[in-house]
């Protein structure tokens, strides 16, 4: 009788152990399906915060690019814009030693100028042309108030006519008797009509 009663109080002792373990597995399984519901739903907002971080951006510069900027002057860098028409930037300017033999003038320093402009919404309102076109050798100041011009030197991309919605990247090259920092004074008919003017302090580095 006695070797009966210490089995059955094995037997006992075994089947509570096994339960405490199903208790704690029960127990366990829930616990462990909610952090992984968590980290997959942080990695969700994380991905709808990268979403609208990206929108707000876009939208920023949807509106920096639609509203006019009113300034005296713009420095290279700084975009001029005319509301639903244009937005104009001076990207750089670099100094350069060559020189055309077959030119007439004999300028004291040549600049190649690089600057981008996007057609916002202008249309040619005589239909002359079929999209926005900007040169920026015209109406050059030099560092000694005099005016510069138009040079027959090598550039590598060209202005062209762009629609709405594109975006052109152009070069001009100019010379001036005096060198060291000159102005660009910009004029432009807008699709209303409306002339636009625009001066550009582009500084050289000496």
């Amino acid at each position: 009788m006695m070797n009966i009663t210490i089995n059955q109080g094995g037997s006992m002792m075994k089947r509570r152990m096994i339960a405490g373990l199903l208790c704690g597995l029960i127990v366990a399984a829930p616990i462990t399906a909610l952090a992984d519901s968590k980290d997959d739903r942080i990695a969700e907002l994380e991905s709808e915060v990268a979403a609208l971080q990206e929108t707000v951006a876009d939208l920023k510069e949807q509106l920096a690019a639609g509203k006019s900027t009113n300034q005296d002057a713009y420095n290279i860098g700084e975009p001029w814009v005319v509301e639903g028409q244009w937005k104009l930037t001076v990207d750089s300017v670099e100094e350069t030693d060559e020189r055309n033999e077959y030119s007439d003038y004999h300028p004291a320093a040549v600049y190649i100028v690089t600057f981008t402009y996007e057609n916002i919404g202008f249309e040619d309102p005589d239909g002359f042309s079929d999209g926005l076109y900007f040169v920026l050798d015209d109406s050059i100041v030099d560092a000694g108030g005099k005016m510069g011009y138009s040079y027959p030197g090598e550039v590598t991309m060209y202005p062209q006519e762009t629609p709405v919605g594109a975006t052109c990247e152009g070069q001009v090259c100019i010379g001036v008797d005096h060198p060291g920092s000159f102005k660009i004074n910009v004029e432009h008919y807008d699709g209303n009509d409306v002339e636009q003017k625009a001066t550009f302090n582009v500084t050289v580095d000496q």
